[in-house]
């Protein structure tokens, strides 16, 4: 392994102007007026409700957030908040009595000083008995558990911002308070952008890739990060195994979920693998105290239809029983000649009150997707002659009888209870299985006459599986008193099983089966016929993981924070095969015992609205990519470092960061292009001495009361021991934008908004074509355009359209496939509140 240089974060010229793009932005927005909001907030009475998310920890820090959202002053000596610790707030709650709940346990009371304006005072010690509260009036019981969670919610809150995350580290930290990369995509924003499958918000994240080869829910799909692929998943912070299958996790539908909190670099100290592209947890909506409803109906271009229900309430008087159900069906034809696919999906949870600090939560979800007349990596990219094909959007690589059917079924229970020290406590076990049935059938690679259309013939193949998790999850997590300060620490545990049973079957060609296309030009997909594949013999998987963790966060200054972890992780992996011809068994067994995945971040604050940090981890990261002989690659090495500045300005509405990274690698698994192993899975080879950096630059949130922005911008270098660029098909360079401004003088509420997406240029290795003067594909860089309207009609009925690629752009979705991105489109939706 290569040493580290001394200078690891040279700064390259564009992130030199990106960093001061990013702070002219800071500038301009630190100068900007209170907002309106704000302002009318100051003059409104004290008894009004409005919507609190203020996350739990240091006093001085969740009153300065209380005072940005209720529009008003609150003072108090220093040495009277500091060492004192809050466990947030959550909801809708008038001034006096949101700030008395704030203030519950701190022995502090607020007394009004003025319209809008509060001063905080010891509670006199013999108002202490009894708990009582200003006035000497007993506090009523206050619910004060999975407060951490609920206060990371964002749906209701109309943010593009998020007020904590324990993704990166398990502690629920701000973002500029966590020393990594995080981006929260936040209800809202998906509302906005008509956000519908997972694969949809990816294409709109800072240093996110859609590496798409073929249509929606392909499983040669996949989604890069900082140059590599990502493969950590979880569900409500809970990892999803299934590493031979992440396909599957692809196609989630977003509607039962609050928001994705997206990690960016080495996670392995919350997912046992610190695999260096991204870490994706979808967080699931919870049931609300009151109740709400809403239904939404979409339709768009190519016969898009969708259909949505969203209803929470409690469920008992006392509203110590809530319940939440999410339902969604969807169907689709396709930009492309007979491809259509349809999904279904359905949530539902329950939580029970057990008593004023514990709660009991199940539920289940299971989301349904069919697709029919699908292809893979479009139709071939060279004529015979050398020269480049140009087919329409519209044509099909794809035989009619190629499908994808996956399910998708979940169950999950959890208990937790909240200590009266602070400390959070929370068992959750998850039963996970899908079932997944692939019949691929699409046009190979190879090129075609330019007169005749001949050349080309389909690829062929079966496959299926159930694969099966089970996880159970052990956390807690608070506050601790050393040398008279308040610290943080949180500790994990996770024990997971997998399997997978399924039958072989043949792959690519098959005995008496003519995969030839007779002519290009007029193939309509009918021919040549499914081949006959019959099962050739058992295959099973199994894995299984067991791991601790524990992370602790050192205060020993107000402006400097010291975050230390660890994680112990234990795999195994084995797989078998029985032949039916003859009987014969084979398998290959795969075990890390006793992994250590260190961690160390460090946070000091700037100034009140800034900080700077620094983090570095190990990289370790067990594969089942093969190699042309089919000897599964050893796991991968390294270490990450990155360094980066956060800025939360606007009341903490806006956020800024920059960061810089830099990661060191071998074993990283590099796919052949046109070589594959003998079960005809991709051929890859291991990669020594990998060398990956480059820079994010992001900036999240509220400009003004109306003005929502996002806008984020990320180059990366990934390089082999022999400095050749690995991975040539993922952009270099990409910046993403979207923004939405609400004209409030015009009906209701007029929204309008709009974005843009834009990559550099990307090639694909096509030397083994053997055609003259073809040695790559390229893509050149392009620009996608969108648009979107949002105009209410009633208190309870709002309108909205999307137009998707304004300018209609023809590009390849990914320079190794002829796949075409989405053409332009419109979707108009009527959405209801009840």
């Amino acid at each position: 392994m290569a040493s580290p240089p001394s200078a690891p974060f040279p700064l390259h010229p564009i992130a030199q102007a990106g960093l001061a793009v990013l702070m002219a932005v800071g500038l301009a927005a630190a100068a900007l007026p209170r907002t309106a909001q704000a302002q009318q907030a100051a003059q409104a009475p004290a008894a009004a409700q409005r919507q609190f998310q203020v996350p739990p920890g240091p006093l001085a820090e969740a009153l300065t957030a209380f005072a940005a959202d209720a529009g008003v002053s609150i003072s108090a000596p220093p040495a009277l908040v500091q060492g004192k610790r809050t466990l947030g707030l959550q909801g809708r709650y008038a001034v006096g009595e949101g700030l008395e709940r704030l203030l519950a346990g701190s022995d502090l009371q607020a007394q009004a000083a003025g319209p809008g304006s509060y001063v905080l005072r010891a509670v006199p010690e013999a108002s202490r008995q009894g708990a009582a509260g200003p006035g000497g009036a007993t506090l009523a019981e206050v619910r004060v558990v999975a407060e951490a969670e609920r206060l990371a919610a964002t749906e209701g809150t109309g943010a593009y911002t998020a007020r904590a995350s324990s993704t990166a580290t398990g502690l629920a930290l701000s973002l500029r308070e966590t020393p990594q990369s995080v981006t929260v995509f936040t209800r809202q924003r998906m509302d906005d952008q008509g956000i519908v499958l997972q694969e949809d918000m990816v294409r709109q994240t800072t240093g996110l890739t859609f590496a798409q080869y073929g249509p929606t829910g392909g499983d040669t799909n996949f989604y890069f990060a900082r140059g590599f692929q990502v493969k950590n998943f979880q569900v409500d912070g809970v990892n999803r195994l299934f590493s031979d299958y992440t396909g599957i996790f692809q196609t989630s539908d977003m509607a039962m979920f609050d928001r994705a909190e997206i990690v960016r670099g080495a996670s392995g100290l919350m997912s046992g693998a610190g695999t260096p592209g991204a870490t994706i947890n979808l967080v699931r909506k919870r049931p609300t105290a009151e109740f709400q409803g809403s239904a939404k109906l979409t339709a768009g271009s190519w016969d898009f239809g969708r259909a949505e229900v969203d209803v929470s309430s409690p469920l008992n008087e006392a509203g110590s029983v809530r319940g939440r159900v999410v339902a969604v069906s969807q169907k689709r034809h396709s930009k492309v000649d007979y491809e259509e696919d349809k999904t279904s999906s359905l949530y539902g949870v329950v939580e029970v009150d057990l008593a004023p600090a514990t709660l009991a939560t199940v539920g289940f979800s299971a989301q349904d997707y069919d697709a029919s007349g699908i292809g893979r990596s479009g139709r071939p990219l060279f004529y015979t002659d050398g020269t480049r094909t140009n087919w329409s959007r519209s044509a099909s690589s794809g035989a009619r009888w190629a499908s994808t059917r996956r399910d998708y079924r979940s169950v999950f229970a959890s208990l937790e209870h909240r200590l009266d020290n602070g400390w959070h406590l929370k068992a959750a076990y998850t039963r996970d299985q899908s079932s997944y049935d692939e019949i691929p059938g699409w046009t190979n690679e190879q090129p075609v006459d330019r007169a005749t259309g001949a050349g080309a013939g389909l690829w062929a193949a079966w496959w299926a599986g159930r694969p099966k998790q089970d996880t159970l999850d052990f956390t807690a997590a608070g506050p601790f008193s050393l040398l008279g300060r308040q610290h943080d620490a949180a500790f994990g545990a996770s024990f997971a099983r997998t399997r997978n049973d399924s039958q072989a079957r043949g792959r690519w060609s098959f005995a008496g089966w003519d995969s030839s296309i007779a002519n290009l030009y007029t193939w309509d997909g009918n021919t040549p016929v499914q081949p006959d594949n019959p099962a050739l013999g058992d295959s099973g998987t199994r894995e299984r993981s067991s791991s601790a963790y524990g992370s602790i966060r050192l205060r020993p200054a107000d402006a400097l924070s010291v975050i230390l972890g660890v994680r112990l992780t234990n795999w195994k992996h084995s797989d078998s095969y029985t032949d039916y011809a003859t009987g014969e068994t084979s398998g290959s067994r795969m075990a890390e015992n006793g992994k250590l995945t260190p961690y160390a971040g460090v946070v000091l604050d700037l100034a009140r609205d800034w900080s700077l940090y620094g983090s570095y981890t190990d990289i370790f990261q067990a594969q089942s990519a093969v190699d042309v002989n089919g000897r599964t690659l050893p796991p991968v090495l390294g270490r990450s470092y990155e360094l980066g500045v956060k800025g939360e300005l606007l009341d903490r509405r806006l956020q800024l960061s920059a960061a810089v990274y830099r990661l060191l690698q071998d074993n990283v698994a590099q796919a052949i292009t046109g070589s594959y192993a003998p079960d005809g899975s991709q051929a890859y080879r291991a990669v020594q001495g990998a060398e990956t950096r480059g820079f994010e630059l992001e900036a999240n949130g509220a400009l003004t009361r109306d003005w929502n922005l996002y806008a984020g911008f990320a180059r990366n270098l990934a390089r082999d021991g022999q400095s050749q660029r690995l991975n040539p098909e993922i952009p270099r360079n990409t910046f993403k934008l979207f923004t939405t401004y609400r004209l409030a003088g015009l009906g209701r509420g007029l929204t309008v908004g709009g974005g843009a997406r834009w990559q550099s240029g990307t090639w694909s290795d096509y030397s083994f074509l053997g055609l003259p003067g073809v040695s790559r594909a390229e893509q050149k860089s392009y620009a996608v355009a969108d648009l979107m309207l949002q105009m209410p009609l009633t208190a309870q009925l709002t309108l909205s359209a999307h137009l998707y690629n304004v300018f209609d752009k023809k590009y390849q979705a990914i320079s190794t496939s002829a796949y075409y991105g989405e053409a332009r489109n419109l979707r108009v939706s009527l959405a209801m509140k009840f």
